[in-house]
């Protein structure tokens, strides 16, 4: 199980990056911590290996092109809340985050506020122009660099977040098949010119610098978040 910091704050890798399996959903533990707990918590981390992660109603045999995850040993798993089926990697930056709040509604005014914190850590680092598009997603131009998810259960909200900073997008294409669902601002792009990163937008900071500025604007948030 990762350490836990004083504050909520967990540090460490996720219990999921250690020991993928289908029926395990990412960063599940800190939902179960909360429920436990009663304690704001909050995770930011880089995950160790490549997985494919499937919304609550995602399917495998539609979302995910299994037969590339199997010739590679590529797991899948599920996590709460909607959403589409991403990637998780080296080179991107996970933020989830699971606190009560005053309503049980107001999901896009909910990750519209947490998604200001990324823009804010990002603008620290001297990122400009990134932008909300669709429901819930950020962007840089008209590609996406943040995908989100929230899953509720009455005042508890859990939030999930990935930003691309420096990873190989080329897996997406691999092992993710075309959505059904999409935004209006996508027009048809494939994966690979659908997404950017912070390293393609010529940005060169480490994945470790983008935690540590995250860290700092959600240690400053989170407590206000109602």
């Amino acid at each position: 199980m990762p350490e836990s910091a004083p504050d909520g704050r967990e540090t460490g890798a996720p219990e999921g990056a250690r020991t993928p399996a289908h029926e395990s959903t990412v960063n599940g533990d800190l939902l179960d911590r909360y429920r436990r707990t009663g304690v704001p918590v909050h995770r930011i981390y880089e995950p160790g290996v490549l997985c494919a992660v499937l919304g609550a109603a995602g399917k495998p045999e539609e979302d995910l092109i299994t037969a590339h995850l199997e010739a590679d040993g590529v797991p899948w798993k599920r996590r709460r809340g909607g959403g589409g089926t991403v990637i998780l990697g080296p080179g991107q930056v996970v933020l989830a985050l699971v606190r009560e709040v005053d309503s049980p509604f107001r999901n896009k005014e909910y990750a519209a506020r947490i998604n200001s914190w990324i823009v804010e850590a990002l603008s620290r680092l001297g990122v400009t122009g990134v932008h909300p598009e669709g429901i819930s997603d950020l962007a840089i131009g008209e590609k996406k660099i943040v995908g989100t998810s929230i899953y509720r259960t009455r005042l508890v909200l859990f939030y999930q977040a990935s930003l691309l900073v420096s990873n190989d997008i080329s897996v997406f294409t691999r092992y993710l098949a075309m959505p059904s669902r999409v935004p209006e601002y996508r027009r048809g792009r494939s994966h690979e010119d659908f997404c950017t990163t912070l390293a393609r937008e010529g940005y060169t900071f480490s994945v470790q610098d983008v935690i540590d500025s995250m860290e700092n604007v959600v240690r400053e948030q989170l407590p206000l978040l109602r």
